[in-house]
């Protein structure tokens, strides 16, 4: 039975484990959880026995009464203590709950299947009694960012072209039977609302929508998937100041960016291209709140097939959405993209798909990066 997810998170001070129930009428009671960097170590801590794992030695605990109806709760690990395991990247996670249902859960990438679920990338404990673990590595907190995306958000006319109504970072890690991708919303200059998404083909992804997790919403359009990562980027980046912006004003304050990670089972067929193994997209909502079904959809040039574009004063043509292939210092507020980066140049001047390899102009840029 497939009943929630386990998400983890690592900053200079903590790791964050946190437990969702997704299953409906379900609720946890207690939460076991510890880390470890090899079974040997565990088995000597005596908590591993000929029966298996032993959820009641782990070292954090919680419970909680029936009547409380939790649903989500985040355990807090020293970083100290994720420090000493002794490894420098990757080390394991083991992370069970009893549940109101009479149930107990294990955390670990799994799929959901016809028959109930089957365990994808998690590592069995040995002993008679059924237990997993996983592996979690600190580098995928810190890793590159592959690509950032930035938008003008008017369609046909009008933009200011300073490219920072909306602006994504992205990073990936790929298995052979799974792809991680972390979205991180970190501007956000515009009036309107939007919802960021991306579009994927369903070849490779052999347990369809049931097999993406950690979206807000999978919806299927026949031959790909339509995956929603922020319904509301207002909502994903709330305003610190008078300008209702985020992180594109020099005088007001930086807002904490939003990262969500999807992640995606597949298996060798799936098609992956590098330079773009997703179309992402945004949905516009000219109501200014995403409340109601969007006025138009805004894709990226050097990606989608028949990318969005908007024609500026001069009668130039230049693309809604742009590709950088590397983390990005987005222009401030009312700078054209053009004043802080030289080397790019309208559609119609043919555009320069190099041009973010010279470092922005000096006082261009937020330094809310």
């Amino acid at each position: 039975m497939y009943t929630g997810t386990v998400d983890v998170a690592l900053d200079a001070n903590f790791l964050y484990v946190t437990y969702n129930i997704t299953a409906p009428n379900v609720y946890l009671l207690e939460t076991h959880l510890d880390i470890f960097d090899n079974i040997d170590a565990f088995r000597n801590a005596k908590k591993i026995s000929g029966g298996g794992a032993i959820p009641g030695k782990f070292a954090y605990k919680a419970s909680f009464t029936a009547g409380a109806r939790k649903t989500s709760y985040t355990a807090t690990i020293p970083r100290s203590v994720v420090d000493a395991t002794g490894t420098d990247d990757c080390f394991y996670i083991a992370s069970h709950a009893a549940l109101s249902n009479g149930e107990t859960a294990w955390g670990g990438l799994c799929n959901e299947s016809g028959n109930g679920v089957t365990l994808n990338s998690a590592n069995q404990f040995p002993g008679a009694n059924w237990g997993t673990y996983f592996e979690f590595c600190k580098s995928r907190c810190n890793g590159p960012v592959d690509f950032t995306y930035a938008w003008e958000d008017l369609r046909n006319t009008g933009n200011d072209a300073d490219y920072n109504d909306l602006v994504i970072k992205s990073g990936i890690i790929k298995t052979s039977n799974m792809m991680q991708i972390e979205f991180t919303a970190a501007a956000r200059g515009a009036g309107y609302d939007h919802a960021f998404k991306f579009n994927i083909a369903k070849t490779g992804i052999p347990l369809g929508a049931a097999g993406i997790f950690g979206a807000a919403n999978v919806q299927d359009m026949g031959t790909y998937f339509t995956v929603t990562v922020f319904p509301s980027t207002k909502m994903a980046l709330p305003s610190a100041g008078a300008s209702g912006f985020a992180n594109t004003v020099s005088s007001e304050p930086c807002v904490a960016p939003t990262t969500r990670q999807v992640t995606i089972a597949i298996d060798g067929s799936f098609p992956y291209i590098a330079a773009r193994p997703y179309e992402p997209f945004i949905s516009v909502y000219t109501s200014g709140t995403a409340n109601g079904a969007s006025s138009y959809d805004l894709n990226v040039y050097g990606v989608a097939t028949s990318p969005d574009t908007w024609t500026d004063t001069d009668n130039k043509i230049y693309p809604n959405g742009i590709l950088i292939p590397a983390d990005w210092k987005w222009p401030l507020e009312n700078v054209r993209i053009t004043t802080a980066y030289p080397n790019f140049r309208s559609i119609s001047d043919g555009f320069n798909p190099s041009w973010a390899n010279t470092p922005p102009v000096m006082g261009t840029f937020s330094s809310c990066n």
